[in-house]
């Protein structure tokens, strides 16, 4: 705890300008996910946060930095990581730049953080580590590799697709789109009392119609498997 307070005083005494940001998330046969890995990137250092150990104080640590608006937050594919920000640890994102929105807006042949470190920095990550379990400690170093890569090149790609961004006139409407990313509100997905009929209408075509009898023994399992699936995160 003492090393992330340490962390979070450095970042704004340092006077940084912009930091790179990802995370990594365990998903599999989880209900919603959760958050395992933070890496931080400024011009100098790489930093990689156990969040599932500091998961209490991460909020408190890194919210105000992450709020800061004089700090522009380079993210790549963003969508995901802004919720899982507000959900686990009550984080926002105030001044984000989106990578992956920058390289859509230039056309790039593949908008995955893969192809954008390959092409601009000759970098290729090794995807045994891409769908890796990141709850497994202690991580192996070649994971823990493949995850700083993550955000150790992206400054530097934060750099060039400005300076592209800025030649086609395009630079404006990805700080735009960014922006709005930044401005989604994550919702806890909750359970209604029809919550069940999105899942029989795809099931319709391939089952048929349900007698009315059937459809209220298939609308109680539904909210029996969905109240056991939050209770064992599974």
């Amino acid at each position: 705890v003492e090393d992330l307070e340490d962390l979070a005083a450095g970042l704004r005494a340092e006077g940084i300008s912009e930091l790179a940001v990802d995370l990594e998330a365990h998903n599999y046969r989880s209900f919603q996910g959760f958050c395992c890995l933070m890496q931080i990137s400024t011009r100098d250092r790489d930093i990689i946060v156990d969040v599932m150990k500091l998961r209490k104080d991460v909020g408190r640590c890194l919210g105000p930095v992450f709020a800061d608006p004089n700090i522009v937050k380079v993210l790549h594919g963003s969508n995901g990581d802004v919720g899982w920000l507000q959900r686990d640890f009550g984080v926002y994102i105030c001044n984000l730049f989106d990578t992956g929105v920058a390289s859509k807006a230039l056309g790039y042949e593949s908008n995955g953080l893969g192809h954008l470190l390959e092409k601009l920095c000759g970098f290729k990550a090794d995807k045994r580590w891409q769908l890796a379990d990141w709850r497994i400690r202690p991580l192996h170093s070649q994971a823990i590799h493949y995850a700083r890569a993550d955000t150790h090149f992206l400054l530097y790609c934060y750099d060039v697709l400005r300076r592209e961004l800025g030649a086609s006139g395009g630079l404006i409407n990805v700080w735009e789109e960014s922006r709005k990313i930044s401005l989604t509100m994550y919702e806890k997905e909750m359970t209604s009392p029809t919550s069940f009929y999105e899942l029989y209408k795809r099931m319709i075509s391939k089952s048929g119609t349900l007698t009315e009898r059937q459809l209220s023994v298939f609308a109680a399992l539904y909210e029996w498997r969905d109240r056991l699936a939050r209770a064992l995160d599974d």
